[in-house]
């Protein structure tokens, strides 16, 4: 490649590319961007997903730690007597302690609404608007429309300020209780519907009648022994990234309900149960459409081709997009009498 010379101080001539030879410079710098690029973002999604899997690790030991301590694992919901359902309590606020949050923990009055003071306050100050860095996911990036980018819900009605007793401005979580299969699912290896409350976090009204403001009730607790399928196959608390309150029409107006807080950690919505399937419903469990997703609660995050789970004995496992229906039904159920191979997981 010969190269022009270009005169200098003192006379002497130096060597100088060309315009031409500068653009093929350029380009080939271009092309060796493009091809590092997909491996940058790769490098960073994994480190996003280690990031994940330590925060799962770090709630198991808290479950496994509040288990120990009190012989059951802590109630899906709870709800204070005289408070509305709306304003109950999720398992995510009661075993705190147990993830080194004890001074938030001390800061929430159980006996009162997540949505009013002391718990909530308007200048976002409250322990309920409190974001705890290990309920959210660095991969997140989908989100339903009231979730904010800071990890709070945002404002329903856009008025400028953050109204007690609506729920704006909880914190969020990515990670959701399982409270088992839907209630009509069938149990493929059986070949009966498993029936409500399968699970290990459990809806309200397994204890019971609960509505409206009725007097304390809690959700049925589940003691380590009543796990017959075994703590390694059977899901505690699974990936649901990005929500923010319950919509069913896909985040075109009209469709949200602003009374199931489902994104909030202190809400007593961060239970689901597991029910879709590809046979029947046209979208899996596992990562179905943002639309579906913020109606359905299914398993759902921003990590290609699965999502993280934890289970009963405290381990991690990364359940993938194609994973069939009836594997991870099993997997939700404590007690389904299921046989899984090695199939269960791939990761």
């Amino acid at each position: 490649m010969r190269c022009k010379d270009v005169r200098v101080a003192g006379g002497r001539k130096r060597p100088a590319f060309t315009l031409v030879e500068l653009l093929v410079v350029i380009a080939i710098i271009g092309i060796l961007v493009a091809l590092l690029l997909p491996a940058i973002q790769a490098a960073r999604e994994a480190a996003r997903r280690t990031q994940c899997v330590n925060n799962l690790k770090q709630i198991g030991i808290g479950m496994l730690n509040f288990e120990k301590a009190r012989r059951t694992f802590p109630p899906g919901e709870f709800k204070p007597a005289g408070v509305n359902t709306n304003g109950a309590l999720a398992w995510s606020a009661w075993f705190l302690p147990y993830i080194e949050e004890n001074n938030l923990y001390n800061l929430i009055d159980f006996k009162k609404d997540i949505r009013k003071e002391p718990n909530w306050k308007a200048d976002l100050t409250g322990p309920t608007n409190t974001i705890i860095p290990v309920y959210l996911c660095p991969s997140m990036a989908r989100r339903q429309t009231r979730r904010e980018m800071d990890g709070r819900l945002g404002q329903f009605n856009n008025d400028g300020i953050y109204n007690p007793g609506s729920g704006e401005g909880l914190a969020c979580i990515d990670y959701m209780g399982i409270s088992g299969p839907g209630s009509r699912v069938t149990n493929p290896q059986v070949g009966v519907m498993y029936g409500g409350e399968r699970g290990m976090l459990l809806n309200m009204d397994s204890g019971g009648p609960c509505r409206g403001t009725a007097p304390q009730c809690s959700a049925k607790t589940i003691p380590m022994r009543k796990v017959t399928d075994g703590t390694s196959h059977t899901i505690l608390v699974g990936e649901c990234s990005g929500r923010g309150v319950e919509d069913s029409n896909g985040d075109r107006p009209g469709g949200e309900s602003f009374n199931k807080l489902d994104g909030a950690w202190a809400s007593k919505n961060n239970v689901g149960h597991i029910k879709l399937n590809i046979d029947t419903d046209k979208y899996s469990a596992i990562n179905p459409p943002p639309e579906i997703n913020w109606e359905e609660h299914e398993f759902f995050s921003d990590h290609p081709g699965g999502v993280n789970i934890l289970m009963c004995d405290g381990s991690v496992h990364f359940l993938q997009d194609d994973t069939h229906y009836p594997i991870y039904y099993a997997l939700c159920s404590r007690d389904g009498a299921e046989i899984l191979g090695d199939e269960a997981f791939r990761d």
